[in-house]
């Protein structure tokens, strides 16, 4: 365990200050990850021993994912997204719907999946990676206009894709049954979830105000 720990310091260690290595070369600090993890895992010299469900990959994944999305959302210019507000909206909406169902189709038709888990595996392909296209967004020879757009999109894509992953998996799964719980489940879903993310949100922002306007 403490080898563990000892070899993702390093790593976080010497990714900070190659940073500015990086972004002069076309890697991807998610693309050196990976390569990483085949080095050190069971493929290569077998110092990192991490499955994909084990406990510390998870808690670190969302440790660092959490402020990956806050800063992505906290940079969204939204005086610029009210005037382009088509194109997310289309690619939100029935953009998310139409990638879903490319991607359930062939599994189904051609791989032999059922039906509610080649939706759920094309509900899961559907959402874009924030994290790899944080890469993207640096870049300033591509249009602010369209780094604008993915932005939104690879931001807020969850807020489509995530209801519909987890009612697909209740369905296949059939932890949810009855009226009632469907009721329940639903309304935990799509009304109690949605508020409290807006609770703390404005709570956060609130608190952001009264610090910028403590040290002005």
């Amino acid at each position: 365990m403490m080898l563990v720990f000892g070899v993702v310091a390093v790593i976080l260690l010497v990714t900070a200050l190659a940073s500015g290595i990086v972004e002069r070369f076309p890697l991807s600090f998610p693309l050196m990850f990976l390569g990483l993890k085949l080095v050190l895992g069971k493929q290569g010299f077998g110092a990192n021993e991490l499955g994909p469900h084990d406990q510390i990959l998870e808690v670190t994944a969302t440790l660092t994912l959490a402020p990956v999305l806050f800063l992505d959302a906290a940079q969204l210019q939204i005086k610029e997204l009210g005037r382009r507000w088509l194109v997310p909206s289309l690619i939100l909406g029935s953009g998310t719907a139409l990638v879903i169902s490319l991607g359930a189709v062939p599994l189904a038709l051609l791989i032999g999946f059922g039906w509610v888990i080649a939706f759920i595996s094309g509900a899961i392909l559907a959402s874009t990676d924030p994290v790899v296209l944080r890469e993207i967004l640096r870049d300033h020879r591509i249009p602010r206009s369209v780094r604008q757009v993915l932005r939104i999109e690879a931001g807020m894509n969850d807020i489509v894709a995530l209801p519909v992953i987890l009612v697909l998996i209740a369905v296949a799964t059939g932890d949810v049954g009855g009226g009632g719980q469907w009721v329940s489940f639903l309304l935990k879903l799509l009304v109690l979830g949605p508020a409290i993310g807006f609770a703390i949100g404005g709570v956060g922002a609130w608190f952001m105000r009264q610090l910028r306007n403590r040290w002005r």
